[in-house]
C-alpha cells in the first residue's frame, strides 16, 4: 500500500510512539541481567531482541498478520532480507525474529543517544554506506557469525524506499548468503510505511502484513551472477506488494 494514505496522527499516537522507543530501555536492562547472570552474550542479546520487539509494538498498537510464518524458523543460520518501508523496521525485525539475528544498520544510527548503545549491545553491525571499502570490510566478520549459527537481517534495498515499490536491490544480501553457504528468506512488509511514513515521527496503531517465502537456496550461485539473482528477487517482491 502506499504511504501516502497513511492517516494524520491523533493525540494518543505521540505518547504511543514515546512508549515504543522506551521499550527498548526494559529490553536492554533485561538483557544485561541475563549476561550479568549468565556470562552468555548471546541469550542476553536474544533476551534483549525479543522483548523490545514484542513490547514495542504492543506499545505503539501495532499487530502482526503473517503469511508463512513457519519459514522465520526454519532453516537457520539463513539471511533474512526485507524491503525497508519505514522507520519502524528494526522493531518488526525483533518482533518476527525474536533469536539469534545479527542486524545490519546504518552508521548514522550509532550517534542516537537511545537507539546507538542498544543496538551496539544487541550486536548490531553498523555500515557506513558512503564508504564502499569500509562497510566491505564491516561485513566481513558477519560471514563468521553465519557460519557460527547467527542469522543475519537486512534490507537489500539499503535505504527506505519512498512508495511500496521496492527500490534497486544491492548486493551485499547475496554475498554473505554466497560466501557462508545459508538460505536467504525473502520477508515482504506491507501497510509498514502506514503505521510511520517515510520522514514521519509519529507512529500510527495498526496492523502490518508481513508475507514470508520459503528459503532460497545458494549453493551453487555463481557469484558474478549475483545481479540477476537481485533482480530476481527484486521481482518476487514486485508481484508479493501488488498482490
Amino acid at each position: 500500500m502506499n504511504p501516502a494514505g497513511a492517516r494524520r496522527p491523533r493525540a494518543g499516537d505521540l505518547l504511543r510512539t514515546l512508549l515504543a522507543l522506551a521499550a527498548i530501555l526494559p529490553g536492554l536492562a533485561a538483557g544485561i541481567g541475563v549476561l550479568v547472570r549468565t556470562g552468555n552474550r548471546r541469550r542476553a542479546i536474544n533476551r534483549a531482541l525479543d522483548l523490545w520487539g514484542r513490547q514495542g509494538l504492543a506499545a505503539a498498537g501495532v499487530k502482526l498478520a503473517v503469511e508463512g510464518a513457519e519459514h522465520l524458523d526454519q532453516p537457520r543460520p539463513a539471511v533474512f532480507i526485507l524491503n525497508h518501508q519505514s522507520g519502524i523496521d528494526p522493531i518488526l525485525v525483533c518482533a518476527l525474529l525474536r533469536r539469534d539475528i545479527v542486524p545490519l544498520a546504518k552508521q548514522e544510527i550509532r550517534r542516537n543517544p537511545i537507539l546507538g548503545p542498544a543496538f551496539a549491545f544487541a550486536g548490531v553491525v553498523f555500515v557506513d554506506r558512503g564508504d564502499r571499502a569500509r562497510a566491505a570490510k564491516a561485513l566481513a566478520p558477519v560471514v563468521e557469525r553465519l557460519r557460527q549459527g547467527w542469522s543475519v537481517a537486512m534490507a537489500p534495498e539499503s535505504t527506505r524506499s519512498p512508495s511500496a515499490e521496492p527500490g534497486r536491490f544491492h548486493l551485499g544480501a547475496f554475498r554473505l548468503a554466497v560466501a557462508a553457504g545459508v538460505p536467504i528468506v525473502p520477508i515482504v512488509i506491507h501497510d509498514a510505511g502506514l503505521v510511520l511514513p517515510r520522514r514521519g515521527l509519529v507512529m500510527r496503531a495498526g496492523t502490518v502484513h508481513v508475507v514470508v517465502h520459503p528459503p532460497i537456496a545458494t549453493r551453487g550461485w555463481d557469484p558474478d551472477d549475483l545481479t540477476h539473482h537481485a533482480e530476481e528477487m527484486r521481482e518476487l517482491y514486485r508481484r508479493t506488494l501488488a498482490g
